[in-house]
Order: structure tokens, then sequence, then C-alpha cells
């Protein structure tokens, strides 16, 4: 972006705004990585947060909703369905406005109103480290590493 201001090339506003969002997301998945490393091998948390991500149990959920609907309801998956609710509750998201901010992915077009958009992920990545690093805290306290 600073090369495209020096040689006088427009850049969209909404290419800050995927970067900057983009950084904010990125704050929030180290926090939580964090957060896994300090429970488990680096390797075994990395590979965790990339299987049992958010959107796995949300998309669970759905199926689990669609065979209810479709007139199996036992109770397994009644069991199932609010599990996997609970789970995509507590795990965090990586782009918890995705749906929100899809158009500015994809046409770098920002409207004036969708700015506090980026607002709100710096406050919840914010709030997800805080919360990471005292878990984190209170781990290494419970293991007497501090």
């Amino acid at each position: 972006m600073l090369l495209s201001l020096i040689w006088h090339i427009p850049v969209r506003a909404g290419l800050l705004f995927v970067s900057l969002d983009t950084f904010f997301a990125s704050l929030g998945l180290i926090a939580y990585l964090m957060l896994l490393a300090t429970l488990a091998h680096p390797a075994i948390a990395a590979i965790f947060a990339i299987i049992f991500n958010a959107a796995l149990f949300y998309d669970g959920q759905l199926w689990a909703q669609a065979t209810i609907r479709s007139g199996n309801s036992y109770w397994v998956l009644r069991a199932l369905e609010r599990l996997f609710h609970y789970l995509y509750l507590v795990l965090p998201m990586i782009h918890p406005f995705s749906k929100k901010t899809e158009g500015i992915y994809a046409s770098l077009r920002i409207m004036h109103g969708e700015w506090r958009y980026l607002l709100y992920s710096l406050g919840y990545a914010l709030t997800l480290s805080a919360f990471c690093y005292f878990l984190a805290l209170f781990a290494l306290q419970r293991k007497k590493h501090i």
C-alpha cells in the first residue's frame, strides 16, 4: 500500500480494511494458539486448532438440525446437536464478523458505517487475547511453573 501511495496509484480503502481485519484476526489466533501450546505440545495444539475450529462445529450443528427436521429425531441426534452448539459457542472464531464484511473482502469497497466492524474485530481480538492470557497463566500456576 505504501508503494502504491508513493507511486500515486489509487488504492481502495477496502484494502486497508481487509489488512487490518486480517491482522486483528491473527492476534486472536495467536492468543488462542498460545493458550493451547500452554496446555499441550505446540504441534498438537496447532493440529487441534486447525481441525477443531468453530466452523466445524457450526456445520455439525446445521447437519444435526437438518437431520432432526427430516424426521430422524432420535435422542442421540438431539444430544449431538446440543453438543455441537455448545462447542461452537466455546471455541473462538477467527473472523467474528465475516458475514457482515464478506462484501468488503470481495469488492474492496467499504461504506461509511462498515468501519465499525473493524473496531468490533479489534475489541473481540483483545478480549480473546486477555481471556487466553489469563487462562494460560492460571494453567501455568496450577502446573507449578510459576
